[in-house]
């Protein structure tokens, strides 16, 4: 079966030529400095997004779904964006993958990082820079694997990551027959050995055409039922969020049939119904 439609993931901290954290909440973000720091970011992303849809028509790939996932979801350049994608983008998001619909085939991860606490990986995190842990059935997740759950669970496989080395062996460690593309190798938290974008852009072009031509060999990413998500704090939760437990002080447990429901509910406040497929 060919590959028609595409649901792209979009993140900026494991893009070439990035090993800083997004300038947009600090002090100066409005300032000289701020405001030069968070477009280079958002150029080096807007590119290498390109470079991955470039690749997924040139496989044959006939809709290309892009979700601006990073922070408040408008860190891609929209008006650079190559014809023929379409971006899901903006605050207020009634649900956590806008743009997933029943057509969609594969999921691809772009721009990654590795999950919290990942030893010398560059800016690694999971959902915030707090080093706060997630766990689903026991195992820790990160916002790659998430995502991967949410789609897996309509069939939807996981089959490409582009980003820090650490991402990618992450990636390689939770799906058989992934194919990853590794832009920079992360050294510490705020420090990485890039490619320079060019290269890093061709890579991405040329192994997420590898991606589409074998993706059927990946199986969808799921988790048995009933699904249980744990949050992890590094300190104490300041209340309790809606629904679920709270296990510590630190921890907090929200179980449900499904990993939708689960991850709408502890990440979101709400038990969202499943899309409208």
């Amino acid at each position: 079966m060919s590959l028609r439609s595409v649901y792209m993931i979009t993140d900026m901290e494991g893009v070439a030529g990035i090993d800083m954290w997004d300038p947009r909440h600090r002090d100066d973000a409005a300032m000289a400095r701020g405001v030069y720091e968070r477009a280079e970011i958002q150029r080096l992303l807007t590119s290498e997004v390109n470079a991955a849809a470039e690749g997924l028509f040139e496989a044959g790939v006939e809709e290309v779904i892009i979700n601006d996932g990073h922070g408040a979801g408008r860190t891609i350049l929209v008006e650079e964006l190559i014809s023929g994608v379409k971006i899901a983008r903006g605050t207020g998001r009634p649900r956590t993958l806008p743009g997933l619909v029943a057509d969609t085939q594969a999921l691809v991860q772009v721009g990654m990082h590795a999950m919290a606490k990942t030893p010398n990986a560059c800016l690694a995190h999971t959902m915030s820079k707090d080093q706060t842990v997630y766990r689903i059935n026991g195992r820790e997740v990160g916002e790659m694997q998430i995502a991967a759950y949410c789609c897996g669970q309509f069939g939807v496989p996981w089959i490409y990551t582009s980003g820090d080395s650490h991402a990618c062996r992450e990636s390689e460690a939770w799906v058989p027959h992934i194919i990853t593309a590794s832009v920079k190798e992360g050294l510490a938290e705020e420090c990485a050995i890039h490619l320079a974008p060019v290269d890093a852009r061709a890579l991405i072009r040329d192994t997420i055409q590898h991606a589409v031509r074998q993706w059927e060999r990946v199986e969808p990413l799921v988790v048995s039922s009933p699904v249980t998500l744990e949050i992890e704090r590094p300190d104490a939760w300041p209340e309790s969020p809606p629904g679920g437990e709270r296990v510590d002080e630190r921890t907090h447990r929200w179980v449900a049939d499904d990993a939708w429901t689960v991850m709408q509910w502890g990440m979101r406040g709400e038990k969202d119904p499943l899309p409208p497929f």
